[in-house]
């Protein structure tokens, strides 16, 4: 546990005492006694000062015991929308606003050292308050989007493949999709199919469907249960998780990987 100093309201609230000196009539003090009154209770309840000390021991507690948090924070604020994924993610500075991060990014052969404030909004109210905010936080940032199934592009594609060979597989079935073919495709395209697959196609079609339905469950499953081992992710998270990276599998197993693969803690300098 921390000890906090609020002694910054002195500071801010200084000025008001001198309001009622040159006011000799009381029925023009009174009202603005009360106001004066009323303006350093706000600046009591002001922003708390977290010195060096603090936040030296904040920082430690995180980049010891919540590197998935970091990172999860690091790759939501990142400024750059296709940034790569940040390594060696160390919290180095706390206010009651403003958590600074530190992280390496690298472009191919390239790394460079970037720094990065996480906001706070609204600001953290004690110290002993300060590493549950950033989990609670960092667990947000961790969550899945369901937008990210159309708003990038190989998410969409998987998709759009998996729900065709399924309705081809469940719907369709071997006369319709030769059907479908013979209506449809080109005769160029009509013989390169039966040159490659023969009378084959619609069973590869089938395989690959129900490759794609268990590959992907399976994929879902293990990042549900390391997110929830690992990240200490909500379940109702985990099963958003799930259900997702079934529909599209490796891409967002990929991004989920990010918070699977911290280890538990970070030795690097």
């Amino acid at each position: 546990k921390w000890s906090i100093s609020t002694t910054q309201s002195k500071l801010h609230c200084h000025h008001t005492n001198s309001r009622l000196a040159p006011i000799a009539n009381r029925e023009i003090a009174a009202p603005l006694a009360h106001q004066t009154n009323k303006e350093e209770k706000m600046c009591s309840d002001s922003i708390i000062i977290i010195n060096d000390e603090q936040s030296n021991d904040i920082c430690n507690a995180l980049n010891k015991n919540h590197p998935n948090i970091l990172v999860a924070l690091a790759v939501a604020n990142q400024s750059t929308k296709n940034a790569t994924t940040p390594t060696q993610v160390k919290a180095r500075k706390i206010s009651a606003n403003t958590l600074t991060i530190s992280y390496v990014e690298c472009q191919g052969a390239m790394c460079a050292l970037n720094s990065l404030d996480v906001s706070f909004s609204p600001p953290i109210k004690s110290a002993d308050d300060a590493v549950d905010r950033i989990v609670t936080d960092g667990k947000i940032a961790m969550e899945a989007q369901c937008k990210w199934l159309v708003t990038e592009p190989l998410p969409l594609l998987i998709v759009i493949v998996t729900a065709a060979l399924g309705y081809t597989t469940l719907v369709l079935g071997e006369d319709g999709l030769q059907s479908a073919i013979d209506s449809t495709v080109p005769l160029m395209g009509q013989n390169i199919i039966s040159t490659i697959f023969g009378s084959y196609f619609f069973s590869v079609v089938r395989a690959s469907f129900y490759f794609a339905v268990v590959a992907h469950a399976a994929e879902g499953a293990y990042i549900a249960i390391m997110l929830r081992m690992r990240a200490r992710l909500g379940c109702l998270a985990c099963l958003k998780w799930f259900a997702l990276i079934c529909c599209v599998g490796y891409p967002l197993t990929k991004k989920a990987m990010m918070y699977t693969n911290q280890p538990k803690e970070d030795k690097v300098d």
